[in-house]
């Protein structure tokens, strides 16, 4: 797991907040607890080759299906006894097989229920040990996701005290065609908590984030593409258009003026009752305007709302002189932690801190379209 720490790749790091990090981390090194099926088992039976005396035997197997680590099941646990459970496993079930000696069942019965007592109390001293290690887990991912992200925020601040303009790697622009495929955005689970420390909340994976801004910067291509359909929009207008997209891809999921905590909110995916991502559509009517809107989105924030955006939409204005006046306008807020590389010249990513809690940390994309006239 600190390997995989200090793999992650910093423009992923930038954009994630520790705990998010974490959350990567534990589901990605969590062991998942035996769970086994026991009112789901089943039996059958086999017969035998013949023995030196001629004899055909009977096997009777019985199945119980398991999900989880099948490795667990070859593990012995730290409290353990001298005859442990005998048995094979069969790509998702436990198979347990008795001799038949003749048709009496009592001999078969007795066998196949003490192995399954055995096999029992295993898992469960097995499951106690998973347990306490996913446990322990958490407290260790935040502590290396919180050790890589410092790292790469010190790599930042040397690089920007240099002085030296930075160099542009390549493939950070471009666009390609929305995948004409339905999807349902993964909630990451909870983990268990940590000593001293709550639960990792469940958020909207990074992936996720920028497929909804990936649909959005398609929908505005088709726009440029058939400006004559798109000149007499509204911001109403405009918004009913990413709805009509990002309801196509999530499954209905995205809602217009969807109240949420304080205000209403411009577009808003949900998932299973959870807000996913907030966003606010606006055409640019100046500095003192768009800081209005960041005010709007983050007040539209709950405690565990992590990513939002704004869509500024340009119509009659000099784009230049717009895009000028974005990073100013973001970084003269008492709110704001960081600036992002991200993106193109009309893509801006900031960090700013939650207006009821200083320590949280939320993630603002604003992007900027030029809008037909």
């Amino acid at each position: 797991m600190e390997s995989a720490a200090v793999a992650l790749q910093a423009d992923h790091v930038l954009s994630c907040t520790v705990e998010e990090l974490a959350g990567e981390l534990v589901d990605e090194f969590r062991v998942e607890r035996l769970a086994i099926a026991w009112d789901q088992r089943t039996a059958d039976h086999a017969e035998t080759p013949p023995d030196a005396w001629k004899r055909v035997g009977t096997v009777v197997s019985c199945h119980i299906p398991f999900t989880g680590d099948r490795q667990l099941l070859q593990c012995r646990p730290s409290t353990f006894t001298t005859n442990p459970p005998l048995a094979r496993i069969d790509r998702d079930e436990i198979v347990i097989d008795a001799a038949a000696r003749g048709p009496n069942p009592e001999e078969v019965t007795a066998y196949l229920d003490r192995t399954i007592g055995q096999v029992r109390t295993y898992s469960d001293w097995v499951n106690a040990e998973v347990d306490e290690f996913n446990v322990g887990l958490v407290g260790n991912a935040r502590a290396m996701a919180a050790a890589r992200r410092e790292k790469v925020m010190n790599d930042q601040q040397l690089m920007a005290s240099l002085g030296i303009p930075r160099r542009r790697r390549e493939g950070t622009a471009g666009t390609d065609t929305t995948p004409a495929i339905r999807r349902k955005p993964p909630v990451r689970r909870s983990s268990p908590s940590a000593p001293g420390g709550g639960p990792l909340e469940p958020v909207i994976p990074a992936e996720e984030y920028e497929h909804i801004l990936k649909v959005v910067r398609n929908m505005v291509l088709v726009m440029e593409r058939s400006p004559r359909a798109f000149v007499g929009m509204k911001e109403e207008d405009l918004r009913q258009q990413f709805l009509v997209q990002l309801n196509g891809q999530y499954e209905g999921g995205a809602t217009g003026e969807t109240f949420n905590f304080e205000g209403k909110t411009d577009i808003l995916v949900r998932e299973r009752g959870r807000n996913l991502f907030i966003a606010e559509c606006k055409f640019w009517r100046g500095a003192k305007g768009l800081s209005v809107a960041i005010d709007q989105v983050l007040g539209y924030t709950t405690w565990r709302d992590a990513r939002v955006a704004i869509f500024l939409f340009n119509r009659d204005r000099q784009l230049t002189s717009v895009l000028e006046q974005i990073a100013p306008t973001v970084t003269g807020r008492g709110d704001f932690v960081r600036s992002i590389a991200y993106g193109g010249e009309t893509d801006f990513r900031f960090v700013v801190r939650h207006k009821d809690d200083l320590n949280r940390e939320l993630t603002l994309t604003i992007l900027v379209f030029e809008i037909p006239t």
